[in-house]
């Protein structure tokens, strides 16, 4: 078994490796890593190969520290694996490449589902350290697509199935814009969307170069729903593999009593059975849902679709520098809870537990 970090050359027989697990993660293709270096990330590829053969693999985004010859590594979603026992040869080509880039820690949250004691094992072992904070979702819901569209209607909860229903009687009507239109009128809807709902978005060139990175080379869609001509619902989808993701949805003030986001995700199930995806993951929910949860009535929403819940270990770091990981550590805590203060009047993660 030999460790080796790709180049642009091996592109495809990554993104196949991935494609070829049950896990497929868009997060870890190729592209993905792409979009990000354009966004001031570095970014590479080690993988454990065998007579050239990909048995195991982890993309790392490469971050710089502001004031500090020093970077972070985290590899979202990852790393993908045929063998859990090849994570720790992983670990030791991933401890070379962190003297290389002056690395402070490496920062992962594997899509494995918890529990999962021989990967843990391993972490511990290696010195991990689990976190409480998520930066992707640690609990989702996943659809199981391969059904007749009666048979995922019938499966739906009652409340679901009347508001699709209604949507359709009220006239919604669901397209696909993929363009840099379709890019303008999602993010308006969206930062109408933010402000309702208090949180932070990119600015539209962010989700232009998700367009150009993901979109224009076939692994997105942009979804909007009218009414009357009129915009009033939108949603990112991301495809890879065999699985359709929902991470961004966008809806305005008005129409709201329509429905639309029912009328979205519906529209887009019956579009990802007729280009073959077998699966849909709605993308995040609390892992302990509550009333007071700020993500309640989106686990609501999601809940809704009747779906197969799954919680992933969850994020775990491996201090290189320790010193100055435990400083940054404290420090992008402290940044994060005043941000979250001064922007939403609270100290609230919509992403905790």
């Amino acid at each position: 078994m030999q460790l080796r970090v790709l180049n642009e050359k091996d592109r495809q027989a990554w993104d196949e490796f991935l494609i070829t697990q049950d896990d497929s993660q868009i997060l870890q293709s190729w592209e993905w890593g792409q979009f990000k270096s354009k966004l001031g990330w570095d970014h590479f590829v080690l993988v454990a190969e065998d007579e050239g053969s990909i048995k195991a693999g982890i993309s790392v985004l490469v971050r710089k520290l502001p004031f500090l010859k020093k970077t972070l590594f985290y590899a979202p979603r990852g790393p993908l694996f045929t063998d859990v026992a090849l994570v720790d040869k992983l670990i030791d080509g991933l401890c070379v490449e962190a003297v290389k880039y002056n690395a402070i820690a490496l920062k992962i949250d594997p899509e494995i589902e918890e529990p999962n004691t021989g990967l843990i094992d391993i972490l511990k072992k290696r010195g991990f350290i689990h976190k409480k904070k998520q930066v992707q979702p640690r609990t989702t819901y996943f659809l199981d697509i391969s059904k007749s569209p009666d048979d995922l209607l019938a499966g739906f909860e009652e409340k679901t199935r009347y508001n699709i229903r209604l949507s359709e009687k009220k006239g919604v009507k669901v397209s696909e814009d993929s363009t840099e239109r379709g890019v303008d009128i999602f993010h308006k809807m969206y930062i109408e969307t933010s402000k309702r709902d208090v949180f932070l978005i990119h600015p539209k060139s962010y989700y232009l170069k998700l367009k150009q990175y993901l979109v224009d080379r076939g692994m997105g869609n942009i979804f909007i729903a009218y009414f009357r001509g009129i915009p009033i619902a939108s949603l990112f989808a991301f495809r890879f593999g065999n699985r359709i993701w929902y991470m961004y949805g966008a809806s305005t003030n008005e129409y709201r009593n329509l429905m639309p986001n029912h009328a979205l995700h519906w529209h887009l199930i019956k579009w990802a059975k007729e280009n073959g995806f077998k699966l849909y993951d709605l993308w995040g929910v609390p892992s302990s849902p509550s009333e007071k949860h700020p993500l309640y009535g989106v686990y609501r929403f999601k809940k809704g679709f009747n779906g197969q819940l799954k919680t992933w270990v969850g994020v775990y770091d491996l201090p290189f520098d320790k010193l100055t990981y435990a400083l940054f550590d404290k420090g992008i805590q402290l940044y994060q809870n005043m941000r979250s203060l001064l922007t939403k009047g609270r100290i609230v993660d919509s992403l905790s537990e």
